[in-house]
């Protein structure tokens, strides 16, 4: 009997290692497509899933020496520069050295004192009113090297955007800020407390500090699309970023990072749990982010992420805590979309298909499928992630449920559908209805799979809903066909299949939204100079999508390409009014301009910035 299960137990293995070598080698070839389409030189992947480990590197880190990628490449972290830096600034916490909720002149008093008090956790948290770039043509460009106070002074002097706790307002200077603050309270530079506290700890051994002048292993080139046309990356130095996006590392690393702390190594559990937990707004909003990482919710699952763009490179590191699930993505490509290879390895490793933004065609729908998507996020990551329902009390569930039946009716829900943190009503809803499907012995990766449709059709606390969600569902399986599914909206041949698709998607009562495909499109066409292919893909996503902030914000930039500001600032008024924190909001308008300065279209950008400072007249940075 010993010697049968030992057998089945080395088949087990056997066959689970075959089924992972199958994975890999259909992600290897999907990433080498890929590349081909974005014409990205080089590229880093490394996964993890459960005790399985892989990495490898693709195309070239340096194309003028032919020196090829690999796994052991070293590149420049951009801003998953910033987990690095909570995580030291919460391992002080533990230490005893920091307080969260101290302001951060407690750490750096010569950093000047601002119209209202800034606190160690807003700036964790990005809600700390600190401006991000206001001229990144100048404050993005810096060639000279930079020590803390110098890099403090580019920006001590701004005002702040917004009142401190009200808002999330992403800035790369509040994490500059927060560099200084390990150093005010560790006694130590930031490099060398990283360095001591956090990357040797973890084995990171090939994590380090950016300096153009040291002799690093393994460094790569980085490149930029300019006209058409691969050309090296333009030269700037990054310790000014220190705190904020000022490393290197290679992706093999970014996996080490995550597993020390999903191990509880630097970091007890309950504080890695906090970073990991969205942190809400001082009126009761959350935003999607926690202390030092980004948070989101993909198909129902709780996911832990962070993203990096600079000067030779873009980063993405991807964690699934509950399915031990984590994938680390370096380019030295400035242009690379990262994110289609972060989707191919959850759909070939979890299961679960890219999601499927769904737009329906009408704001009464609209409003209901907002409701039913953010309870069915929100309760099935809950309940999977703790194992039960947020609450079982009767009357605190007669409560949610009122709440999401006003949520269908009523413009309740933040522009992005967030829930109200006092009480959380939707994540109740949703994981209440996530422990009765358990508790049937439902397979709960269906939903992963299918996602809110076939949630709530399967659910039973309102029959006339349920039967609702069906019907909606039958209609989404008539629309989504194999065509949509495989759609590829990274180069024109995709941009033919929509059109194809057009009349089908018309009519349908809710239809896959791609209208960030369509705008990442639209602004790669007008990156090389094909104004008239941009406006195809912008004249599309219009027709499809008229209520999209990204295709109006898209179609105003180009509409003041051509000459035509007066319309340019109604498609970006537009574009606000729909989500004040999409497209048109400021520092995006800012950084077009400086995009846009930097061509051969300098009275649009200056034409750009007199729209945005009057579509932010209360902005700091247009004063």
């Amino acid at each position: 009997m010993h010697r049968m299960r030992v057998f089945f137990l080395l088949l087990f293995v056997a066959f689970s290692a075959f089924a992972q070598e199958e994975k890999v080698r259909a992600f290897e070839q999907f990433v080498e497509a890929q590349m081909k389409a974005q014409q990205m030189p080089g590229l880093s992947v490394a996964v993890m899933h459960g005790d399985f480990r892989w990495s490898r590197g693709f195309g070239f880190a340096d194309l003028e020496n032919q020196v090829p990628a690999r796994a052991e490449s070293s590149y420049r972290m951009g801003s998953v520069s910033k987990p690095f830096t909570a995580v030291a600034v919460l391992r002080l916490v533990e230490e005893g050295k920091i307080d969260l909720d101290a302001e951060v002149q407690t750490y750096v008093p010569y950093f000047p004192r601002k119209a209202k008090p800034v606190t160690v956790r807003q700036l964790l948290a990005h809600q700390g009113g600190i401006s991000h770039y206001r001229d990144y043509d100048k404050e993005g460009r810096i060639r000279e090297p930079k020590n803390t106070r110098e890099a403090l002074a580019i920006f001590q002097d701004f005002e702040l955007v917004n009142e401190p706790g009200t808002a999330y307002h992403y800035s790369s200077y509040g994490y500059n800020l927060l560099g200084a603050v390990i150093e005010g309270a560790s006694g130590k530079s930031y490099g060398d407390y990283l360095t001591e506290s956090v990357w040797k700890p973890l084995g990171m051994t090939a994590t380090r500090m950016d300096d153009p002048r040291a002799l690093i292993p393994h460094r790569v080139t980085g490149y930029v699309l300019e006209n058409g046309r691969l050309q090296r990356s333009e030269y700037v130095d990054i310790s000014s970023r220190f705190g904020g996006g000022g490393t290197r590392s290679t992706v093999d690393d970014m996996l080490r990072f995550i597993e020390g702390l999903a191990s509880g190594k630097v970091l007890k559990s309950d504080t890695r749990n906090r970073a990991w937990t969205m942190q809400p707004t001082r009126d009761g909003r959350f935003t999607r982010y926690g202390l030092g990482f980004g948070i989101v919710l993909r198909n129902g699952r709780w996911m832990v992420a962070h993203s990096g763009a600079q000067q030779e490179t873009r980063t993405n590191l991807v964690i699934v805590p509950g399915e031990r699930f984590a994938i680390a993505i370096a380019s030295n490509f400035e242009d690379a979309s990262l994110d289609v290879f972060e989707d191919k390895a959850i759909e070939l490793f979890l299961g679960d298909p890219r999601p499927v933004a769904m737009r329906a065609n009408d704001d009464a729908t609209q409003a209901t499928w907002r409701a039913m998507n953010e309870a069915f996020n929100h309760g099935l990551a809950y309940y999977e992630r703790h194992g039960k329902p947020m609450t079982t009390d009767k009357r605190e569930l007669a409560n949610a449920f009122a709440y999401f039946k006003r949520a269908q009716n009523d413009a309740i829900l933040a522009a992005d559908g967030s829930q109200p943190v006092a009480g959380e009503p939707l994540t109740k809803v949703g994981s209440y209805l996530a422990s009765l499907l358990g508790a049937k012995n439902a397979d709960l990766d269906v939903y992963h799979r299918e996602g809110a449709l076939r949630f709530f059709a399967d659910s039973t606390f309102d029959r006339a809903f349920a039967r609702r969600a069906g019907q909606w569902l039958q209609e989404w399986n008539r629309v989504w066909t194999p065509e949509l599914q495989a759609l590829d909206l990274s180069s024109e041949a995709g941009l033919a299949v929509l059109e194809r698709n057009r009349e089908l998607l018309a009519g349908a009562t809710l239809k896959p939204d791609f209208s960030r495909q369509v705008v990442s499109l639209a602004e790669r066409a007008a990156r090389r100079g094909d104004v008239d292919a941009a406006m195809r893909a912008a004249n599309l996503g219009y027709a499809l999508y008229p209520r999209s902030p990204g295709v109006n914000g898209i179609l105003g930039i180009l509409t003041l390409m051509s000459g035509d500001a007066a319309r340019a600032k109604t498609f970006l008024a537009t574009s606000l009014t729909i989500d004040p924190r999409d497209y048109a909001r400021a520092d995006n308008l800012l950084n077009i301009a400086n995009i846009l300065e930097r061509g051969a279209t300098k009275e649009s950008a200056s034409a750009l910035r007199r729209i945005a400072a009057e579509l932010h007249p209360n902005d700091g940075r247009f004063r």
